[in-house]
């Protein structure tokens, strides 16, 4: 083998695996954003796990983080939508550990748990995660068809031509 075919190989090679950590990283990233939305340094553990198979319906939702923030929302829906009334009252109170009783659950093949929490510096931190139950439970994410899928877009501005919008001159 001759050092230039090595060295094309080896480029080849290369950038497989560039491209393959790519992917790997974004998929990651899209999974990671799938369950919370946050800008701020505190971190969030909750029960169930986001897409957990438990054998029998929760008794409890439990959010954990680890820092003090204020609980201003927590919802839980079935797979077609419906609330579940967790009698959810807001409490300006903050804490690192919630603990949430559930009440009876009715049947569905998965549920949905939407929650928020404002931190200390008032940063709004907003999760969802889901999940099932039942001995022929199956994970949300293998129920759920692909057009209920969120998709969101975000304009690249940078593409506006600006000429396109005349300025108004602010009169007082």
């Amino acid at each position: 083998m001759t050092g230039t075919t090595y060295f094309k190989n080896m480029a080849g090679s290369m950038a497989l695996l560039a491209a393959s950590l790519l992917c790997t990283a974004n998929a990651q990233a899209q999974h990671s954003t799938h369950t919370y939305r946050y800008t701020g340094t505190v971190e969030v553990e909750h029960l169930p796990d986001h897409d957990e198979v438990l054998p029998a319906l929760p008794d409890s939702i439990i959010l954990r983080f680890t820092d003090h923030v204020a609980l201003v929302k927590l919802v839980v829906k079935t797979a077609e939508d419906k609330v579940v009334d967790v009698q959810f009252r807001y409490d300006p109170t903050p804490n690192r550990v919630f603990i949430w009783p559930l009440p009876a659950l009715p049947d569905s093949p998965w549920y949905s748990v939407d929650w928020g929490v404002i931190d200390r510096a008032n940063i709004l931190m907003s999760g969802k995660f889901m999940f099932s139950a039942g001995p022929d439970a199956k994970a949300p994410s293998t129920l759920i068809p692909e057009d209920n899928e969120v998709h969101i877009m975000v304009p690249d501005y940078r593409l506006i031509d600006l000429q396109d919008y005349q300025s108004v001159p602010v009169q007082n």
